[in-house]
């Protein structure tokens, strides 16, 4: 059956999504490989659409160029500019850019770009269930994991978030973790919006509002991490982290 086993080809469709600005937007759309490669195809999945969100870049016109590029060569199927939708896409999800605003620095717009991406990406998502990698997240190596990560959400109702281990921290995810089941550690909370896979249409609703008194570890005011931190655990909601793979997070 060639790359695919028989699970991925029957399994539900997915959303590819990730998001690019002005710091890491170059080896996103022109290295060769790093978005087809690191970012896509080291999943092993069929992604039903590959998208990517421009955020906040100096020249727009450069980057919109560069991207309709990889539309053409097959590696993207839509490309979206966060900015000439936000905002729509801000009105969905109930939400204001002053919620998003730095502690002690309200000239940042930071928080907003940041929240803006994932947003943007989830409006315009069509498939039923969504994988989204920040800019600066990469696969170094192949891991097939989506197809177990989905049967796992899909027998446990409870289970909301999955995503691998980060930077090769096996031993801390472990920590995480209350329990091990199958391949995966399950944790009672956490959450990263550097690498997640959801139910589209669960994280497609305005819910973004709630922000927990415990949810301090989340820096810099109430980042868009912080709220999704807080929706699940108000609802004893539970992520999955996939224990034999990693991704790999650098800041550029």
């Amino acid at each position: 059956m060639g790359l695919l086993s028989f699970w991925q080809r029957s399994s539900p469709p997915v959303t590819f999504a990730t998001c690019c600005w002005e710091k890491d937007w170059r080896p996103i759309l022109l290295d060769s490989e790093y978005l087809r490669v690191k970012q896509i195809e080291n999943h092993q999945f069929p992604f039903h659409e590959r998208i990517l969100i421009i955020n906040n870049v100096l020249d727009l016109d450069a980057v919109k160029r560069a991207a309709q590029k990889k539309v053409e060569e097959g590696v993207l199927t839509h490309v979206y500019v966060a900015e000439e939708s936000a905002r729509e896409v801000l009105r969905f999800f109930q939400l204001e850019k002053k919620d998003f605003v730095p502690e002690g620095d309200v000239s940042s717009d930071w928080l907003y770009y940041n929240a803006l991406g994932p947003l943007t990406a989830l409006y315009f998502a069509s498939s039923e269930y969504f994988l989204y990698l920040t800019g600066d997240v990469r696969l170094a190596r192949p891991v097939s994991w989506i197809d177990k990560a989905i049967r796992r959400m899909e027998k446990i109702a409870k289970y909301k978030v999955a995503n691998l281990v980060w930077n090769q921290n096996y031993r801390e995810a472990k920590k995480e973790s209350y329990k091990k089941e199958w391949d995966f550690f399950v944790a009672k909370q956490g959450f990263s919006d550097q690498l997640f896979l959801v139910r589209t249409q669960e994280f497609r609703q305005p819910i973004y509002g709630e922000i927990r008194s415990d949810s301090h570890h989340y820096p810099r005011g109430a980042v868009w991490e912080k709220r999704v931190f807080s929706y699940l655990k108000n609802r004893s909601f539970e992520r999955i982290i996939y224990r034999h793979g990693s991704y790999t997070h650098e800041n550029f």
